[in-house]
């Protein structure tokens, strides 16, 4: 017997993660639980909701970089980053809210509506942070000598 699918939307911030478990059926997420940005809970909490199905999760990309993913990755959950500019929304409509935006990103996430990104590898990004970190250098000692 096979598993449904439950589909996490995560808002991940620095501080926080908000989770809306949204099951395969559901209307509505079943829950919406804000945790702190300890992977390790993070970990048990999807440990103890994969008892009822297989998960399936996104979040948007942000300067919260690529940890979740590689960390959800290793312990053998599926997590896609998410194109956050590419987020379908509706006019008038701000999206300021944790929970908000953690049902509406497992709701379209389960709808097939949001752009993946590449995740880059650690190699990547560290070559990436040093190109930035260079960029950065450049327009302080051009700033300076204005």
């Amino acid at each position: 017997m096979s598993h449904p699918t439950i589909y996490l939307g995560l808002d991940v911030h620095k501080d926080s993660i908000t989770v809306a478990v949204l099951p395969a059926g559901a209307a509505t997420p079943s829950r919406v639980d804000r945790l702190s940005a300890d992977l390790a809970k993070l970990r048990r909490f999807c440990e103890r909701l994969s008892a009822h199905g297989k998960l399936r999760a996104c979040y948007e990309a942000s300067g919260a970089g690529y940890v979740v993913h590689r960390a959800m990755k290793s312990w053998g959950f599926a997590c896609d980053v998410i194109a956050p500019s590419l987020i379908p929304t509706r006019p008038g409509v701000q999206r300021k809210n944790d929970k908000r935006d953690a049902a509406q990103l497992a709701r379209l996430y389960r709808a097939g509506e949001l752009t993946v990104v590449r995740v880059p590898t650690e190699a990547e990004e560290q070559v990436r942070d040093v190109v930035r970190c260079r960029e950065t250098f450049q327009r302080e000692i051009l700033k300076s000598r204005h």
